[in-house]
């Protein structure tokens, strides 16, 4: 009988993104494979600092932790399972049924502009400025961050606001049973508003100290989640850091089937082809990788977004190709268009004026109950 390979997990309390629970059913689903010994430490930045003292051998942390944090001498050993990174709003009604000025509170800047695309008649603002548009300003600034959820939910409940905007993980922490509605990417309903998540969200990065050899717990690993956790992070370093906020991100690799079952579903021309040779076969055989990438003005009516298909071994070149494609695409909708000075026949006058750019990414503070 083979020895099992004995772990020490280091564990933090729920953050709200859904790590301590996914750790939690990883180490229970994986008691054949290894002998683990979990042990909870108050706060991140103390469970880095045992990590790296030798005290414990995996940590649990989200993609946004090890981005944020300082984490000299470790290293990403493995990624769990993707879980679903796409938001939720919590009300009782889907977003295309809210009432009209309706008020739903969001604190991402990405999913207030997203909801304005599909619903441009809904009240939008961030937590704290629903805080203090009824007068409760103080109340809110001395809850914890985790409590401000149930906050809100209690306000719903009581009919203050129609609903709210959070990450699932957030979600699944609330001390009510609510109803909550998926902003999805819509690839069966490709003519529905779609909403590309914010990066990086529904990882759970395994963490270890340089050397570990994390061949020997790539069996509770994805290697598709830590190629898109890989690439995602990529993709945000290669944008400018005002776009952050902005910018929907989203990667993930897929069977082929359902690509081109999505594809001919919704006459996607573009991904079949990218797909299918002249003859209709299948030009490279194996899992893909699906890019997409999105920013959008304040009022949600002006995207700018780049996606493409491509196989898992040329993913770098993918990734460079939407990273090029992006970038086109915003300088040409962010510039001025300069006065023609020839008429062309059969169009307006209008065509050949002088025009303001396309696309506006700069906050819009006209409406005051709707900040950024």
């Amino acid at each position: 009988m083979t020895e099992k390979v004995r772990l020490e997990v280091l564990t933090t309390p729920s953050n709200g993104d859904g790590v301590r629970r996914q750790i939690e059913k990883t180490i229970e689903t994986n008691r054949t494979h290894f002998d683990f010994i979990m042990k909870q430490v108050p706060h991140m930045e103390g469970a880095i600092q045992n990590l790296q003292g030798g005290h414990g051998d995996l940590l649990a942390m989200s993609a946004h932790q090890w981005k944020d944090l300082s984490h000299e001498g470790l290293s990403v050993v493995g990624v769990l399972p993707r879980r679903e990174p796409t938001w939720v709003l919590v009300s009782e009604d889907k977003p295309e049924y809210l009432r009209s000025k309706a008020i739903v509170v969001c604190d991402s800047v990405l999913l207030r502009r997203q909801m304005r695309r599909l619903r441009a008649d809904l009240t939008l603002m961030d937590s704290h400025a629903f805080a203090e548009s009824i007068a409760k300003g103080e109340a809110y600034a001395a809850l914890a961050p985790e409590d401000r959820s149930h906050w809100l939910e209690e306000l719903r409940q009581d009919e203050v606001l129609d609903g709210y905007i959070v990450a699932r993980g957030v979600h699944a922490e609330l001390k009510f049973k609510a109803r909550r509605h998926t902003l999805g990417l819509q690839r069966e309903n490709p003519e529905r508003t779609h909403f590309i998540p914010p990066p990086l969200h529904g990882f759970t990065l395994l963490v270890a100290r340089n050397g570990f050899p994390s061949a020997s717990v790539q069996v509770m690993c994805d290697n598709g989640a830590y190629i898109a956790h890989r690439m995602e992070v990529a993709f945000l370093a290669s944008i400018p850091e005002a776009l952050h906020p902005i910018t929907g991100i989203f990667v993930e690799q897929r069977k082929i089937a359902a690509i081109l079952r999505e594809a001919n579903r919704s006459n996607d021309e573009q991904t079949l082809e990218g797909v299918l040779d002249i003859d209709k076969r299948i030009r490279t055989p194996g899992p893909r990788l699906e890019m997409r990438m999105e920013t959008l003005n304040h009022h949600g009516t002006v995207t700018a977004g780049a996606e493409r298909v491509c196989p898992v071994e040329e993913s770098h070149m993918g990734m460079v190709n939407v990273l090029r494609e992006f970038q086109n695409l915003l300088d040409m909708m962010l510039s001025e268009h300069d006065e023609i000075p020839r008429q062309h026949i059969g169009l307006p006058d209008e065509f050949s004026m002088a025009r303001p750019p396309l696309l506006d990414l700069a906050e819009d503070h006209s409406d005051s109950s709707e900040e950024e």
